[in-house]
């Protein structure tokens, strides 16, 4: 008896174990079989145009070319996907314009989630910016005249320590 009860709670444990490890469907997740549901991180190492950055470059546009309104324009806080996004073929920073909005919970306690307004990409060499269509269900994107991009402080200091040093070298 003991023999066929440790048969049968090994076999409950290997089929157990198969299950586990079998591929799912994606229908049980809300995806339509065949569709791409794989995940990759696509680093930012390349791009010319990064982080703080990138977010001077995006708020360089105007409410209208970015189209916001004024008032959102203002009330919105701009942030940088820290990982590259694929589109057609190309690489791209995201930078994301959205506004804080400020919830207190049953237990009193705050947090927020964020209301978004605008999704711009760079273009990783920085030749090309583009604006997603918010209003669209597909994603649709235009793209905005690309502009200088702003000096930042980092870069300004940098190329002054430069300078400074190539001077030391031919006196």
């Amino acid at each position: 008896m003991k023999k066929l009860l440790a048969i049968l709670l090994s076999l409950c444990l290997v089929a157990t174990v198969f299950a586990a490890c079998s591929k799912q469907d994606d229908a049980d997740h809300g995806n339509e079989p065949g569709d791409d549901v794989s995940a990759s991180v696509l680093t930012t190492d390349e791009a010319v145009i990064t982080e703080a950055d990138a977010i001077r470059y995006v708020q360089s546009y105007t409410a209208e070319e970015l189209s916001l309104s004024a008032e959102d324009y203002e009330a919105c806080s701009f942030m940088v996907n820290q990982s590259g996004v694929e589109i057609d073929g190309d690489y791209y920073i995201k930078v994301i314009a959205a506004i804080t909005v400020p919830h207190t919970n049953e237990d009193g306690t705050e947090s927020y989630t964020f209301d978004n307004k605008g999704e711009y990409y760079i273009r990783y060499d920085g030749k090309q910016i583009l604006k997603k269509d918010m209003t669209s269900a597909e994603p649709k994107y235009d793209e905005l005249e690309v502009k200088e991009v702003p000096e930042t402080t980092e870069s300004t200091e940098t190329t002054a320590a430069a300078e400074e040093e190539a001077t030391d070298v031919t006196e």
